[in-house]
């Protein structure tokens, strides 16, 4: 299975790229390349896999 088909997968693989930055040294409040990178990485992985309870409500609320 690649990737592309599993997107939890893909959330995974950013979110453990983005902690292998920062477990290396990028400075977590800097403004290097990596930090963007380790930004990046977390933001793609949230739009692929939200946390629970995150993201956009499946309420429907009528009156």
């Amino acid at each position: 299975m690649s990737y592309a088909d599993d997107p939890k997968r893909l959330a995974r693989l950013l979110r453990d790229l983005a902690q292998a930055l920062e477990d290396s040294g990028v400075n977590p409040v800097g403004a290097s390349n990596e930090r963007h990178m380790m930004d990046d990485a977390l933001a793609a992985a949230r739009e692929l896999d939200p946390p629970e309870g995150q993201g956009r409500s499946r309420k429907f609320v009528g009156f």
